[in-house]
């Protein structure tokens, strides 16, 4: 579960003295989740690393936290001793087990992003002790999709798809090719949750036995609407699709109107 180097672990087992070159002593390092929901934080991932090769990792960092007092002041700690040098903090929550040291989150082709929320810093640890605050971010879009219909019917299925099919450590995306098809329920709702985006890419297509009905410019429509990708904490979106008159029209979480469009096809 843990992967320390050899040189961190003589360090820790012969401890430093006053006399010794404290330079080579290790960092007694916290991560204070204080600011993170109980919720989150219970299904946290941990992965630390060092220019000299140090890697740390815990998939299941809840586990090891510890409540102290800090100046009164109940804090929610974790903590990992580490090699005084620039640490790269990366805390991963809801990565549906798809969360690599190396590589961060891949989206395998045909399944949606899942509700990640994330935290990257890069930490000057070189004293005895230091703390981090840890910040989730959400980094995935839910977009609930309502397709309209006068007669209720909906036999078909709408497909997702983009070029965007990863989260790295550090939160940026990898470029890769993302698809997710979904059949609508009863009400013709359903939804697709996408990573952070690069562009305006996205597109939604209405198939039906395999064959491409309607297509719609997902991407575009909702960067016109201002929606910003590059936002810490991404919003969600609602579209509703009037499938007999094309019309789209785009909700945005936090705002109080739409932004309506009709589709030329």
């Amino acid at each position: 579960m843990l992967m320390v180097t050899a040189m961190l672990a003589a360090a820790v087992s012969q401890g430093c003295s006053i006399k010794e070159d404290r330079s080579m002593c290790p960092c007694s390092f916290d991560l204070d989740f204080s600011q993170v929901e109980i919720s989150l934080a219970d299904a946290t991932e941990v992965s630390i690393g060092a220019a000299d090769g140090f890697l740390y990792y815990d998939p299941d960092a809840g586990e090891g936290m510890v409540e102290e007092f800090r100046d009164g002041v109940p804090s929610l700690l974790y903590n990992v001793i580490v090699p005084k040098s620039t640490l790269k903090v990366s805390v991963v929550c809801e990565s549906g087990y798809l969360f690599s040291t190396d590589t961060g989150i891949s989206i395998p082709l045909g399944e949606e992003c899942p509700p990640v929320f994330m935290h990257y810093s890069e930490v000057e640890a070189y004293s005895e002790r230091c703390t981090e605050q840890v910040r989730l971010h959400k980094d995935y879009c839910n977009i609930a999709i309502r397709m309209l219909s006068s007669d209720g019917d909906y036999p078909f299925e709408l497909t997702v798809s983009g070029n965007v099919n990863g989260i790295n450590p550090d939160r940026s995306v990898t470029e890769g090719d993302f698809s997710y098809t979904f059949v609508p329920d009863m009400y013709g709702q359903g939804d697709v949750r996408v990573p952070r985006q690069t562009d305006s890419s996205l597109i939604l297509q209405i198939r039906e036995d395999g064959r491409i009905l309607r297509e719609f410019a997902l991407g575009e429509y909702i960067a016109e609407t201002g929606y910003k990708w590059t936002d810490d904490d991404l919003e969600d979106i609602e579209v509703s699709i009037d499938y007999a008159h094309t019309y789209i029209t785009i909700d945005v979480e936090s705002w109080a109107g739409s932004f309506e469009y009709e589709v030329v096809i």
